[in-house]
């Protein structure tokens, strides 16, 4: 993967301020990034599904519908984006 001179300044600078994290905030945000990339792989391989074995597998786990209408169908995938929406933890709920 070949970066561009400004990807390349843009990755340091961040790399810096990465480092400069306090060790605690480091492990948080690593975190975080692997469970987005976790969750982008799982959304991947739902929208890679047909329709009916993808209701199947949902169906399976015990997982809300409307999670399935969010996942685009097979063929509005063939750039490979997907397109994730994250919602806010409300934890008050839960309470």
């Amino acid at each position: 993967m070949n970066h561009s001179p400004d990807q390349t300044r843009q990755l340091e600078k961040f790399i810096d301020w990465f480092k400069n994290l306090d060790p605690s905030d480091q492990d948080e945000l690593m975190s975080l990034v692997y469970s987005e990339h976790k969750v982008r792989d799982m959304v991947r391989t739902f929208s890679s599904m047909p329709v009916d074995q993808r209701k199947a597998v949902f169906h399976r786990l015990g997982l809300p519908n409307d999670l399935l209408n969010r996942i685009p169908p097979p063929s509005a995938n063939e750039s490979g984006d997907i397109e994730v929406e994250w919602q806010e933890w409300d934890n008050t709920k839960s309470q």
